[in-house]
């Protein structure tokens, strides 16, 4: 029998703009967030940046039933690249899909679907 794990997505919102993209950020939040959560919890939840929507915002993909853990975590990482940040959770989902269309909502990015 094969187990499907089961993910949430998280939109995240920066207090200044970053490239999230980097291997060197992405590190850094890594860090950061083991520091917090402590690294049992952080290999439990095994956060994962999916996109990066706008210059302040990004997409984190989680384990579900880990994603209060981390949305508190997100909000005392203080530090991001070696510059001062702060990080707010604007909305959690279950679909990637749904959370990019609701980025680019609330964004204003072009090529948002309209129901």
């Amino acid at each position: 029998m094969i187990i499907r794990r089961k993910f949430r997505y998280l939109l995240v919102e920066a207090s200044r703009d970053l490239e999230i993209n980097d291997k060197k950020a992405q590190a850094s939040l890594a860090d950061g967030l083991a520091g917090v959560m402590g690294y049992l919890e952080y290999s439990e939840a095994s956060p994962r940046v999916m996109a990066q929507v706008s210059r302040k915002a990004f997409i984190i993909r989680c384990a579900r039933g880990q994603e209060s853990r981390l949305l508190l975590a997100l909000a005392f990482v203080k530090e991001l690249d070696g510059r001062g940040t702060g990080l707010c959770t604007i909305r959690t989902s279950g679909s990637i899909r749904r959370l990019v269309d609701s980025a680019r909502l609330l964004y204003g990015i072009p090529g948002s679907r309209q129901n």
